[in-house]
């Protein structure tokens, strides 16, 4: 039958206490019918229901109220209270059945339990009752009394209305929370936004002013930066002005006859270091031996070299000589001073280019060289000498010194030509050799045709040519043609030399002659005066 649905008394959310089972009181004596139903319905109810969880949570039902229950006994024998017990008779034996059935399957699945072999309290361990004696016992404990169990649509009911109104409760107070959220978020939000809007207030003012010092101290370090370079411009240069007008000081001719001196100096130890005095290949072996005596046609022999020590001697005698108190201060050696230490310092250039085997640079440095005695002479003969001593000591090394590069220049142009391999207009070694000789002897010829004559120049070109003639007669290569035209040139070279040296010195005798004359009273050949005086 249908349960009538009732859902009592609202009870609060927590029991005031623990729940309890309430039996009812003996009923009366009913009549046949009734009494046959609640035979029927004792044998179905539960002797003992145990309180469960459920039930102590479960509000109390109508009949648990002692008042309300006693009425309801009081009214026992009524036919509304048989109506009454009759319902409430089919709805306990409902709920008896349900709870019969699943203390049945506990009951089961205990005993199933307990009675796994090796634990204590299982069948076969005397001593220890088991769980199914345990549920007899409390059986027959129980006979003769009844439990009202409690409404469960009531229960239900109640249990929804509670966890709804928590709900209700929880919603409200996550709303509240959330409002009280998004005001503290607001608060936040405009406590950041002043915070940052005063931040970058100060971010703003901070790097204005913070621009502001670096303009002014990048302005300020200009302004040093431009002062201290302004200074130190003004500082070198009241430096180099002090240091040229100390300079300036100077005397010119000492500098000059100081830098005369070091060339000297530097030349000579160059010199030494052609011929292999400071352990490195000497000029004859250099270039692979292209300036060897034997290596072209214009080669002159190792003793020809022997002309470098009077070179050098004379040189050393011009450094000297211009150190003299008289030739400090002289036109001629301020302007031929300069002009021989550059030739000295091109000797050394020579010397060098030639032990590293450059031909094509040497060849360079030994025509410049050539160029400057040149100029040199050219001055000498622009500044006539004013004593023998002069002439000896500067006119005669530095006559010698330009007919040896000379010569010198012509054997460094056969190397070249020779190593180069060229064939200009298929013409034969003797042939360009005689046409080198040549040139050599019109270069010479000229030189020795001014002033007075070059006898200096001639001697150093002829004792080159000699050399050339004597090693193309007695060595190799062998060239007949070579060293006649060797001998010609020597010979052709001191004519000239001579013939000029000789007219020269003819006309200054006759100039020299005339003077004396000048000087001379005229001599009466008639003897006009004699005559007169006798007659009278």
């Amino acid at each position: 039958m249908s349960t009538p649905r009732n859902p009592g008394p609202t009870l609060p959310e927590k029991p005031a206490g623990p729940p309890r089972i309430v039996q009812e009181s003996p009923a009366p004596e009913l009549p046949s019918d009734t009494a046959s139903v609640l035979e029927r319905l004792k044998a179905a109810q539960p002797r003992v229901v145990p309180a469960t969880s459920d039930d102590s949570a479960a509000p109390r039902s109508a009949g648990s109220d002692p008042a309300k229950g006693t009425s309801a006994t009081t009214g026992a024998g009524t036919p509304e209270s048989t109506r009454s017990a009759s319902d409430a008779a089919s709805v306990t034996a409902t709920d008896a059945g349900t709870a019969r059935t699943d203390r049945t399957a506990a009951t089961a699945a205990s005993a199933d339990k307990d009675h796994r072999p090796g634990r204590p309290g299982r069948p076969g361990r005397p001593g220890r009752p088991d769980k199914a004696d345990k549920a007899g016992k409390a059986d027959k404990a129980g006979k003769g009394k009844a439990r009202i169990p409690a409404d469960t649509s009531a229960t239900d009911g109640t249990s929804s209305t509670a966890a709804g109104e928590r709900r209700r409760v929880a919603a409200e107070a996550a709303r509240v929370a959330a409002v009280r959220a998004r005001r503290a978020a607001g608060v936040t939000g405009r406590t950041i936004g002043r915070s940052g809007v005063a931040t970058g207030k100060a971010i703003s003012q901070g790097s204005a002013t913070a621009g502001k010092a670096i303009g002014r101290g990048s302005s300020a370090a200009g302004m040093a930066i431009a002062g201290g370079s302004s200074t130190a411009g003004k500082a070198i240069r009241r430096g180099s002005t002090a240091t040229i007008r100390h300079i300036g000081a100077w005397d010119a001719d000492v500098v000059r006859q100081a830098a005369v001196t070091l060339c000297a100096i530097a030349c000579i130890l160059g010199s030494a270091a052609g011929v292999g005095a400071f352990g490195g290949p000497s000029i004859r072996d250099a270039a692979g031996g292209l300036f060897s005596p034997d290596a072209t046609l214009l080669a002159p022999s190792s003793s020809a070299f022997s002309i470098w020590s009077v070179i050098y001697a004379g040189l050393v005698a011009y450094t000297v000589f211009q150190w003299f108190p008289s030739q400090r201060r002289t036109g001629r050696q301020r302007r031929l001073g300069w002009t021989v230490a550059a030739s000295m310092l091109l000797n050394l250039a020579w010397i060098l280019s030639a032990q590293a085997g450059g031909l094509t640079v040497s060849l360079v440095v030994i025509m410049l060289l050539f160029f400057t005695l040149l100029a040199a002479v050219r001055t000498l003969n622009s500044h006539p000498t004013q004593t023998r001593v002069e002439g000896a000591l500067v006119d005669a090394p530095i006559g010698l010194y330009l007919g040896w590069v000379l010569l010198a220049a012509g054997a460094n142009a056969a190397a070249f030509f020779t190593a180069g391999r060229f064939d200009l207009f298929e013409w034969q070694g003797t042939t360009w050799a005689i046409v080198g000789i040549a040139a050599i002897l019109l270069t010479a010829a000229v030189i020795c045709s001014t002033d007075r004559g070059r006898l200096s120049v001639a001697a150093a070109t002829s004792w080159g040519l000699l050399w050339i003639a004597v090693e193309r007669a007695l060595a190799e290569p062998p060239s007949l043609a070579v060293a006649l035209a060797a001998a010609l040139a020597i010979f052709l070279l001191l004519i000239t030399a001579g013939s000029r040296r000789h007219r020269v010195d003819h006309a200054y005798r006759r100039w020299l002659r005339a003077e004396e004359d000048a000087l001379r009273d005229p001599i009466d050949l008639l003897g006009d005066d004699d005559y007169e005086d006798s007659r009278s």
